[in-house]
């Protein structure tokens, strides 16, 4: 499995955060549009048994990885000493990663530090066609959020593949369709639009590395994990069908429970991986088949758990 890092550049506001999970479901529609949907089918054999062609992260800041979800006692003190504060600072830029894991909180950076993303609520009608007019119940107006981030604003995505079965050149065409029709909710009214700015292979090592840290959500069941040096959050998860299967009669999927993006797993007996998780199945009241990304690409950590 290789991991390359994909740029894009923001074009437009952003009705559904770009998040792993459901960047992947949205690649596997391009996969049915471009190729079919045997296609796909033969790409997810063995999804659910650790054999998955394609695990995404969660698009995040330029240069910048999640700080490790770690608590209080492996950070050393610095001149910050407000712990709201410090909770806001959750990006430390790839420079700053080679310093000891116990200085990253101290470079740590809050989101609005390094870019600017706003969420505004935008008013929708719904008319009554026999009166020309909102009403009540299902015609009454609401509102939906929309993410806003400035001008160009550039995010990288982490995709570990596997080269024998999908290429960077075949993943960098699909980016590029989704960026150009749109990505999640209201795509069709113009939300959604990115273009992919580089592509390139992305290596990550520390020395005597001892731990994971995830760039997405995923689920860790049964993974042969030191419980007592994990440290995660979590996150429920309610799914929804994209594509034409958002048009049908029950497209909600079934509510999953996840570790959120920047979780710190560390093995009982170290092996270098390039992802983590397991390929989530029985997901959907509609689709029998469907899967979910329960998989995050992992960089390696080092950290001394010992004396803390």
């Amino acid at each position: 499995m290789k991991t390359h890092r994909f740029t894009i550049q923001t074009l437009t506001a952003f009705g559904t955060p770009l998040v792993g999970d459901s960047l992947f479901g949205q690649l596997c529609w391009a996969i049915v549009h471009t190729k079919g949907e045997s296609h796909l089918n033969n790409l997810l054999n063995g999804y659910d048994t650790n054999q998955p062609f394609m695990v995404v992260s969660d698009a995040m800041p330029h240069n910048y990885l999640p700080l490790p979800t770690l608590p209080s006692k492996y950070w050393k003190v610095g001149e910050e000493q407000d712990r709201k504060k410090l909770k806001k600072k959750q990006w430390i830029e790839i420079e700053c990663t080679k310093q000891s894991i116990e200085l990253w909180q101290q470079n740590a950076k809050a989101e609005n530090e390094i870019m600017q993303k706003e969420i505004h609520s935008h008013l929708h009608n719904t008319l009554d066609r026999q009166n020309n007019t909102t009403g009540t119940g299902m015609f009454a107006p609401y509102s939906q959020d929309e993410i806003w981030y400035k001008p160009n604003t550039t995010l990288d995505l982490y995709i570990v593949f596997d080269e024998n079965r999908i290429s960077s050149e075949e993943i960098n065409s699909l980016l590029e369709n989704i960026g150009k029709y749109g990505f999640g909710r209201d795509a069709s009214i113009g939300l959604g639009k990115f273009s992919v700015t580089n592509t390139e292979s992305f290596e990550y090592h520390q020395n005597t590395e001892n731990a994971y840290l995830t760039l997405a959500n995923c689920s860790p069941a049964n993974l042969n994990l030191n419980k007592e040096f994990s440290f995660y959050q979590i996150t429920t998860r309610f799914g929804r069908h994209g594509d034409i299967k958002a048009l049908s009669n029950n497209p909600f999927k079934k509510p999953i429970l996840l570790a959120k993006t920047g979780a710190v797993f560390t093995p009982k007996q170290w092996e270098n991986k390039t992802f983590l998780g397991n390929g989530l199945k029985n997901i959907s009241y509609s689709q029998n088949d469907a899967v979910h990304q329960g998989y995050a690409p992992v960089l390696p950590l080092t950290i001394e758990f010992e004396n803390k």
